[in-house]
């Protein structure tokens, strides 16, 4: 019989808000569930309130998934605290909060109390170097902090801090300087694993005359992206795939299919991401939105033409912005900003990066791409 002090040491709970159509945060769990379960095998409990273009199965894999009700709350987070004490776990890793999703706080705070108490360590898996705070709430957010033993940012360590303070004073909340300072008083807890790559990157050889490759995500947002870049395809020398994304509407899909026929058949519009990394790795050009998936490009040594999505007025988003800034100094990527979404200027940056070498930084290095082994070694150990 195992002694139960030894199955405690296996047993994982995580915590992921995240339902609306953006899937980022999704990916990173899954992915980190993936690494863990291969190389440790240990028994999971999942709390789930996951994109609706998710299906559930995807995770039960994995582990026990229990789903959440449709809004956090105090009320919620108690009767999570007492599944969480009868799992008895070694670990609680929350998926971005609390450097994201603040309305989770009467949620979450139950589950922390209740991981201390049973002696689990509390880790946050950070996709990126960056937080919702505004400048007024930075001391609420070094708080919660307070109560983690790890801060996972998932990201190689000197890479994109410096861009992502650089962008963030574009969405009036808060000031460079404190934004860093968030950063210097947590350096103790916070550790750059580098990018949650799935296994290892294959780079293959190209030619010019393949196709490109455009993807804006899960494909909630950058729908004028998307429409421009077909219009791009009409009057380019290379055929285009384009990846609507898992959150694209039917009949939004179906309006951008009828738009691709309507341009000579350039254009191939597909609904799925599944199978993005080959289409990745075999495309000419990448011609996307600067989610994390910009990270997959470097390491595929891609050639970019990069269109971040900077959100809207009084509601801008900076993060994107900040990693096509790092992918133009590290891979010579072109960045199109919100005003160059045309179909010439889109064909034309393409034109133009079809033409040029790919080169690298010396900066990047392989370990940038092992953030799921480097992650699963800190969780399972700690």
């Amino acid at each position: 019989m195992v002694p139960i002090e030894s199955a405690a040491r296996e047993r994982l709970v995580f915590y992921l808000h995240s339902p609306s159509g953006d899937i980022g945060h999704a990916v990173h769990l899954l992915r980190l569930l993936a690494e863990i379960k291969g190389s440790r095998g240990s028994r999971s409990l999942i709390f789930l309130r996951g994109p609706y273009i998710y299906p559930y199965n995807l995770f039960s894999k994995y582990g026990r998934v229990v789903r959440l009700p449709a809004a956090p709350s105090a009320a919620s987070g108690r009767r999570l605290a007492l599944t969480l004490r009868r799992f008895r776990p070694s670990a609680l890793v929350t998926e971005f909060f609390p450097f994201g999703r603040a309305e989770c706080l009467p949620e979450a705070l139950p589950l922390l109390e209740a991981a201390s108490a049973c002696g689990a360590k509390k880790i946050s898996s950070v996709p990126m170097p960056y937080f919702t705070a505004p400048e007024r709430g930075l001391e609420e957010l070094l708080g919660v902090c307070a109560r983690y033993d790890k801060l996972l940012v998932h990201s190689p360590e000197g890479a994109d801090l410096a861009y992502m303070a650089k962008a963030v004073s574009l969405e009036r909340r808060i000031t460079a300087p404190a934004f860093l300072s968030v950063f210097r008083e947590l350096r103790r807890k916070i550790v750059f694993t580098g990018y949650l790559y799935p296994g290892k990157p294959v780079v293959k050889r190209v030619k010019t005359n393949d196709f490109v490759l455009v993807t804006r995500g899960g494909g909630s947002t950058s729908d004028l992206f998307f429409e421009a870049a077909i219009g791009a395809a009409s009057i380019s020398d290379v055929p285009f795939r384009l990846v609507a994304g898992p959150a694209t509407p039917p009949r939004r899909l179906a309006y951008f299919r009828r738009l691709a026929a309507s341009g000579g058949g350039k254009a191939e519009v597909i609904g799925s991401s599944a199978g993005l990394q080959d289409l990745m790795s075999g495309a000419a050009v990448c011609l996307s939105t600067a989610g994390g998936s910009v990270y997959e490009m470097l390491a595929l040594r891609k050639k970019m033409v990069l269109a971040p999505y900077c959100g809207s007025k009084m509601r801008e988003h900076s993060d994107q912005l900040a990693r096509a800034w790092l992918m133009r100094d590290l891979a010579g990527a072109a960045l199109l900003l919100p005003a160059d979404l045309t179909p010439e200027k889109i064909a034309a940056a393409v034109r133009v990066r079809l033409g040029k070498p790919v080169r690298i930084s010396k900066r990047v290095k392989p370990s940038w791409f092992r953030g799921a082994q480097k992650s699963a070694r800190i969780i399972c150990g700690l």
